[in-house]
């Protein structure tokens, strides 16, 4: 018996509503007629009645709020794809992310971009955009600093505090050392209009004898040293040393500016009675709230972190000094255990949203040309980066070998602690914005930022080399 195959199954007989079989270019046709040219006479109509009325249209010719909006939407589409490409490049080359994240911003600042088109940087980033992307770069800044103090607080001392005090101590005195040499040479004709010779030289030590902590512990996971002997070592160096900078800088921002000695004397004062209630109140505080947090909705501990991050960092601008202090102290005295997780998604948003923005800032400050690239610029530009080095290098390279280490290690520990990166671009700006850098030294000073973290990759490989070749030699090979 012949199977015949089934037909489409019958669901019933047709209704009166069912779509009837469409003739696609008469549709095309009357759609065109009815719909788009209606459409866009609209529009046209709306155009004219704009260009002629008062005000000249300005809602559609440039000057109106929905143009800045849309030059804002591009901006951070443009800045947030500009620093992810650059560091992609960085990483590729062997280089930090921060290497190719602070190009990036140098590129579209008028250095580089404003030079080679100076309608499209002005069109990018306009005067009334500034604010706003400022305020992305704050957050990102605030968000930064917090993670750094996390950090600093989570790095452990046992069994090497003292080794790391020591080359910590070296790793301050040669470069503060070497900043106020150079601040008694630069201070004449190099100086902001607020600075005064004490302060100046306070600022330039300080500024030297940054370690960039977030990019050290970057280079050594991505050289795998985070576990060695030499990669703590290196860690607990580096979180004394800011630890120190960050004091001396936040009491120079403390005196910086102030009209008599009376405020900035108070201003000192606010700023040590906040941070001995940050250590012995707030931090045993934050400790029982994130407690009893736990276990709960990570939504409930993310607001209340991030309230209190910014209500720190809001108490330290409202003493007299910047936010970022704030937000630092906030940090150190958060219990590690309890928030590390959100920690990382802060870090994690910041660093991807929001510090592009503050490398962008710090490129439209740096205009190389407006400075004028002559050879005392260049010339105190290497300057700086000699005497930044050797302070770095020289002072916990001794240090490390009067403690028993080996040459080369001693040398691979000042190379990571020479990794200056974006935390030296907080503090150059926070100089720049007291009035406390002139434009020309602020370029001098992010170049060397720039040198001295991008050195990091060459030089350890070329210590990896001399230390393998020397092993060689011990067996024999």
């Amino acid at each position: 018996m012949t199977q015949t195959s089934p037909g489409p199954v019958d669901v019933g007989p047709r209704s009166a509503e069912a779509s009837p079989p469409a003739n696609t270019r008469a549709t095309a046709v009357v759609y065109a007629l009815t719909a788009a040219l209606p459409a866009l006479a609209a529009v046209g109509l709306l155009v004219l009645m704009g260009s002629s009325g008062p005000g000249g249209g300005t809602a559609l010719t440039g000057a109106g709020p929905a143009d800045h909006s849309v030059q804002l939407f591009i901006s951070i589409a443009v800045v947030i794809l500009a620093a992810r490409l650059f560091g992609r490049l960085a990483t590729a080359v062997g280089q930090p992310r921060v290497v190719g994240e602070i190009f990036a911003g140098l590129c579209l600042g008028p250095s580089v971009l404003g030079a080679l088109l100076p309608g499209a940087g002005a069109w990018l980033f306009p005067a009334e955009l500034r604010p706003v992307l400022q305020g992305l770069a704050d957050l990102g800044l605030i968000a930064l600093m917090f993670v750094v103090g996390q950090e600093t607080r989570q790095t452990s001392f046992k069994g090497q505090g003292r080794v790391a005090m020591a080359v910590a101590h070296a790793g301050i005195a040669g470069p503060f050392l070497g900043g106020a040499l150079l601040a008694i040479l630069l201070y004449p004709d190099w100086a902001g209009p607020q600075a005064d010779p004490v302060v100046f030289a306070m600022f330039l030590g300080s500024a030297l004898s940054i370690t960039a902590f977030p990019v050290l512990a970057r280079i050594l996971v991505e050289r795998g040293m985070l576990r060695t002997l030499l990669g703590r070592l290196s860690m607990l160096c580096a979180a004394i040393a800011d630890v120190v900078a960050w004091c001396l800088i936040a009491a120079m921002t403390a005196v910086a500016g102030r009209d008599t000695p009376a405020r900035a004397v108070l201003t000192v004062a606010l700023v040590i009675v906040y941070g001995a209630a940050m250590a012995w109140i707030g931090r045993p505080w934050l400790a029982r709230i994130f407690a009893a947090l736990e276990g709960g909705r990570e939504e409930v501990r993310l607001l209340v972190l991030l309230s209190g991050l910014l209500l720190s960092a809001a108490a330290t601008s409202a003493i007299g000094i910047h936010a970022i202090f704030g937000a630092f102290l906030y940090g150190l005295c958060c219990p590690a255990g309890s928030v590390t997780r959100l920690t990382e998604r802060i870090d994690t948003v910041s660093g991807v949203l929001l510090l592009p923005f503050f490398f962008v800032g710090t490129g439209l400050r740096t205009d190389v040309w407006r400075s004028g690239l002559d050879a005392s610029l260049l010339g105190v530009t290497a300057l700086v980066i000699v005497v930044a080095m050797l302070g770095k290098l020289a002072g916990p390279m001794l240090m490390a070998r009067a403690s028993g280490f080996g040459w080369p290690d001693s040398m691979t520990l000042g190379v990571l602690l020479n990794t200056r990166g974006l935390t030296e671009l907080v503090v150059l700006n926070l100089g720049l914005a007291l009035g406390l850098l002139s434009d020309r030294l602020f370029v001098a000073l992010v170049v060397m930022a720039l040198v001295t973290t991008a050195a990091a990759a060459p030089l350890l490989g070329l210590l990896d080399r001399v230390r393998g070749h020397g092993d060689r030699r011990r067996r024999g090979l």
